[in-house]
């Protein structure tokens, strides 16, 4: 008996389990279908501002990037709570794989801060604004932007994409502006005003854009991660949920063969006890 409530004690468990993942994985469905409208609404206009600096920054006329020899920024975006695979340690490796002794850190979730926390080269100052949003990637632009006139060498950011399930992290490049190699545009540029107050204008859009753009990027990725995760826990629930079945039938089974033979030889024995009494009469 003490088997038979044991293997009932675990399937209970599985149960409850199987019961948090599936909800899990339900909320994981909607977070990431709100998220990826989010993404898809402003991609059109990012891509487009985001070519648009590459071609004025690039252009023969362009303003010519003086030389910094300051650090290297690099944000660097993570989930704020778990349950969501490997999804976190891509990020984070990838921000190892770009670091050196010059690069300034500024993590971005819960899960990077904790990682950071003991590095002598981090800022938290951004730590809690992970959730997608215009006015956070505003406030980070703001103070980057100053760094960067400040001295800062470069800014990059480090973020996840999802393309048809398959979630791959990427370090890419903000600033200086990188050079696409395409020449066609140079001569046909005129600007109005002026290419300077162009530039002063633009910079400032593209830069929040682009940290706009990883932002709500992340935070679909993050979801399809904790979807994938919680859908695969809930399928191993179901396995281990059937097969304690299995095993729990199985012993009840034999528990309750065990006692019918028990009470067949009691029942067998008692009456040969009463047949051989009455040949004693």
């Amino acid at each position: 008996m003490s088997n038979l409530s044991d293997i009932k004690r675990r399937l209970s468990t599985a149960k409850q389990t199987r019961q948090i993942t599936r909800a899990m994985q339900t909320v994981s469905v909607a977070k990431m279908r709100k998220a990826s409208d989010i993404h898809e609404r402003s991609a059109a206009y990012l891509t487009l501002l985001n070519d648009v600096a590459r071609m004025i920054d690039s252009s023969d006329i362009g303003i010519k990037w003086s030389p910094k020899y300051g650090k290297d920024v690099l944000l660097v975006l993570s989930s704020d709570r778990g349950l969501c695979g490997a999804f976190d340690n891509g990020n984070l490796s990838v921000a190892e794989s770009v670091t050196d002794d010059n690069t300034l850190v500024m993590p971005i979730g819960q899960t990077a801060v904790n990682y950071f926390k003991d590095s002598k080269c981090a800022d938290m100052r951004f730590g809690q604004l992970s959730v997608a949003g215009s006015d956070g990637a505003k406030q980070i632009c703001d103070y980057l932007l100053t760094q960067y006139g400040n001295g800062v060498k470069s800014i990059s950011i480090v973020y996840s994409t999802v393309d048809k399930q398959l979630i791959t992290p990427k370090a890419e490049r903000l600033l200086p502006i990188a050079d696409t190699g395409n020449n066609d545009h140079h001569c046909d540029m005129l600007f109005e005003p002026s290419q300077q107050q162009v530039m002063d204008a633009l910079v400032p859009l593209y830069l929040s854009g682009r940290i706009y753009g990883a932002l709500t990027a992340n935070s679909v990725a993050e979801q399809s991660a904790r979807h994938q995760a919680m859908t695969a826990a809930t399928d191993s629930a179901d396995v281990l949920i059937s097969r304690l079945s299995s095993e729990y039938n199985k012993e009840r089974q034999s528990a309750v063969t065990s006692q019918i033979v028990e009470i067949v030889g009691a029942t067998s024995a008692l009456s040969r006890k009463g047949a051989g009494s009455e040949k004693r009469l």
